[in-house]
């Protein structure tokens, strides 16, 4: 009989340590698995910054563009209004 209470409490003992090391590599996992959302979140705030940036940027050429398209024009415009009032000269 006490060699009955000795193998069930060997058994407990042996099913604790691998219940123990069993949860020890699952902390380390559970660590490993945090650290790395940590670092998806980081990236995912770099590449928010990076577009917000890229439109930022594309937004300034295009307003650039479109003001110089418009001296283009103004600088057109009076081209072909001196034109005018040169041939107006000529003719009179």
């Amino acid at each position: 009989m006490p060699y009955l209470f000795a193998i069930i409490g060997i058994l407990v003992v042996v099913n604790f340590y691998l219940l123990f090391r069993r949860n020890k590599k699952g902390r380390n996992v559970g660590r490993k698995a945090v650290s790395e959302r940590v670092a998806s979140i980081k990236r995912h705030d770099d590449l928010v910054r990076k577009l917000d940036l890229e439109q930022e940027e594309a937004s300034r050429r295009v307003e650039l563009r479109n003001k110089t398209f418009e001296m283009y024009d103004q600088v057109r415009k009076n081209a072909e209004s001196a034109e005018g009032q040169a041939d107006e000269d000529n003719k009179g």
